[in-house]
């Protein structure tokens, strides 16, 4: 017998798989919102299935934390939301199976049976290898660690790795990891920045040339990737590669032979293909920016890379390494995190992610001077004034919606004027509560409407003190 957990706001919902489980002999656990939820995992579950659209966030956001509980269960997402939202970032961060509702009593039996046969026989993993080599890689939050199963697990291969995420999640120490743990380790690590290239000289720089193939060429070069032989050739932003290259690197890619510019034959190279990038590559293939062929030879295997704002539990961790790294460089004594600077540091969303933390934090560390402690007022002034932003509880201003009573709205405005931030506040407040009215109180709907993602309406409504509602039943 094993214990299920059912995750979702729907009652109806939440009794029909329990008695579609009990057939099975199996026991069954119910949580309505996502933080019971994690409650209840964390007691212990064998497989859960867990609803996206929950009243207290986006359940594919907790999915490495509901995984890394101490029973290590399979995740099975089912949802309502349309167009398969948030059915490739679930697959990525391993989730079992992904079911549409309205499922089928088949459908949903089918998917625990195979999950209950994979996690009887399956290996268990629960941290990296102990020789694993992270290469300055900081983390410990669920997410951190299953990316470094996957370094681990992809260095093993030969296989060609695609390394994903936003700028500054740390895609080249990823790749340097599948270097540094491979068989190749002893050999090159070859970069090739995709999108400082020259466009001109593309071909001569990756395959090199032959003296005398075109002005300037006084002697025989060899490329990048005849420098990349016996190591890792590491192309950084492969998005960035002009169409015309990208005929010619897949059939190098193929055959692992390339010909110089200007040269009458071809030579080898034994490298093994590691890229990054911050593009989606999908969705350039549909608009022709990228060629299909070439994708599907670049992600044998795929490593998507968290953002640091899904990685709440690493934050302290890499704040206290990035502030004694800037303590002991410019010579300063060790300053220790007051709890209102991590807080500040919490609130702010990092777009350049842990690059972005690093600069800050060295920031902060010149700007205390001898200050023993940093504080929100240490900080640059952008990120402490997103942390006061976020913070700034609603407050009352005039209404300039269209279609929303004016009534008692003073013909001038009187001084002093609310704050910016705290008149954005209230216009964000009047936009949501029209935008839930439109909808139907239905999430999803809100998001097509607004352009929005799930999350982040969710978030919004949070900061903006307005009730998170579940979507409308479908």
């Amino acid at each position: 017998m094993a214990r299920v957990l059912i995750i979702d706001d729907d009652d109806h919902i939440r009794s029909s798989l329990s008695r579609c489980f009990a057939d099975l002999g199996h026991e069954t656990l119910h949580a309505a919102t996502l933080q019971e939820g994690l409650a209840q995992a964390r007691a212990g579950a064998d497989v859960i299935y867990l609803d996206l659209g929950l009243p207290d966030g986006d359940g594919k956001a907790a999915i490495d934390q509901l995984a890394a509980t101490p029973d290590r269960p399979e995740i099975i997402v089912i949802t309502g939301l349309g167009d398969n939202y948030g059915a490739r970032e679930a697959l990525a961060c391993g989730a079992w199976d992904y079911l549409r509702k309205p499922a089928s009593p088949h459908q949903v039996k089918a998917s625990l049976v195979g999950a209950l046969h994979y996690r009887a026989s399956r290996h268990r993993e629960t941290t990296p290898p102990q020789d694993f080599n992270a290469c300055g890689i900081l983390g410990e939050s669920p997410s951190m660690t299953r990316v470094k199963h996957l370094l681990a697990r992809a260095a093993r291969s030969e296989a060609n790795v695609l390394i994903t995420g936003e700028t500054g999640v740390g895609k080249e120490l990823a790749a340097k990891a599948v270097h540094a743990n491979s068989p190749r380790a002893g050999g090159p690590f070859v970069v090739v920045d995709c999108s400082t290239i020259s466009k001109q000289l593309v071909e001569s720089q990756l395959y090199g040339h032959v003296r005398g193939s075109f002005t300037g060429a006084h002697a025989d070069h060899a490329g990048l990737v005849a420098a990349a032989h016996g190591g890792v050739l590491f192309l950084d932003e492969v998005g960035e590669l002009p169409l015309s290259l990208q005929k010619s690197l897949l059939r190098v890619l193929q055959e692992r032979r390339y010909r110089p510019v200007g040269g009458t034959r071809e030579l080898a190279s034994n490298f093994r293909l590691v890229a990054a990038t911050n593009r989606d590559l999908e969705a350039m293939t549909g608009t022709g920016g990228f060629r299909g062929d070439l994708l599907f030879r670049l992600r044998t295997m795929e490593v998507a890379l968290p953002a640091l704002r899904e990685r709440g539990e690493d934050m302290v961790l890499l704040a206290r390494h990035f502030t004694a790294k800037s303590c002991s460089r410019y010579g300063a004594t060790q300053k220790a995190l007051s709890p209102q600077l991590l807080q500040a540091l919490a609130a702010y969303g990092w777009p350049g992610n842990v690059r972005e933390l690093g600069n800050v934090l060295e920031a902060t560390v010149i700007e205390a001077g001898q200050d023993p402690v940093l504080y929100p007022k240490h900080l640059p002034h952008h990120v402490r004034l997103s942390a006061i932003g976020e913070a700034a509880p609603p407050q009352a201003a005039p209404a300039v919606v269209e279609g929303v009573s004016t009534e008692d709205m003073p013909a001038k405005p009187t001084p002093p004027l609310p704050s910016y931030e705290a008149f954005k506040a209230a216009q964000d407040r009047v936009y949501f509560q029209q935008l839930l009215d439109l909808a139907g109180r239905d999430v999803a709907r809100a998001s097509q409407i607004s352009g929005l993602s799930v999350p982040s309406i969710y978030r919004r409504l949070q900061q903006i003190g307005l009730p998170t509602p579940g979507r409308t039943r479908r």
